[in-house]
């Protein structure tokens, strides 16, 4: 298990090799927005098990931080103020560590959210992370504490992929088949069709 890491833009790539685990791979990976040299990557060993690694100088050492999590990891996103607040997606549940990665807990989200596929938090704004699942979009005003589902709008709500836009306010979110679509958050204004 491994990545591949360019410091010149892209024209040349160095391969960081972190598990040495036979039939490993990388699905997952996000740089600290507060400090760039911690790094969490995700994948899964030969048996689809989940492995989660976190490096604190930039690549050069890494730690296993999976503890308890066994699901294929599909997304992770972390605090843009608080590099110990993590967010990792698998398709059953949302796990969230506010120690790095020292142990993980699986938010509570309403009975109908299910499918978890992506989460993006705000960065100018950590208080609000999304959640795309395939019932649709979630939204935390706590950090991921509590969850409220704000799909209304959505006409196609199996979710794949979150993006968002702190100038404007603006979460865009691509459907399976059913187009881009975005809202503005600042104004509860519900979803448009961008496709």
């Amino acid at each position: 298990m491994g990545i591949v890491v360019s410091k010149n833009g892209g024209a040349s790539w160095t391969k960081i090799r972190i598990s040495n685990q036979n039939g490993s791979q990388s699905t997952i990976a996000a740089i600290a927005p507060s400090n760039a040299n911690i790094l969490y990557v995700g994948g899964v060993d030969s048996a689809w098990k989940a492995l989660i690694y976190k490096s604190t100088n930039g690549g050069a050492q890494w730690t296993s931080i999976t503890g308890g999590i066994q699901s294929q990891l599909l997304a992770v996103a972390v605090d843009p103020q608080d590099s110990n607040i993590v967010y990792i997606a698998t398709y059953s549940e949302i796990m969230r560590s506010a120690n790095g990665g020292g142990s993980w807990t699986k938010c509570a989200f309403p009975s109908n959210a299910w499918g978890f596929r992506a989460v993006v938090v705000n960065p100018e704004d950590p208080n609000q992370v999304f959640v795309g699942t395939s019932r649709g979009v979630f939204y935390s005003q706590d950090r991921g504490l509590t969850w409220t589902d704000v799909s209304a709008g959505l006409l196609v709500p199996d979710v794949n992929q979150l993006c968002f836009n702190p100038t404007t306010s603006t979460l865009y979110v691509g459907t399976e088949g059913g187009g881009l679509w975005k809202r503005t958050f600042k104004l509860k204004s519900p979803f448009e069709d961008r496709d």
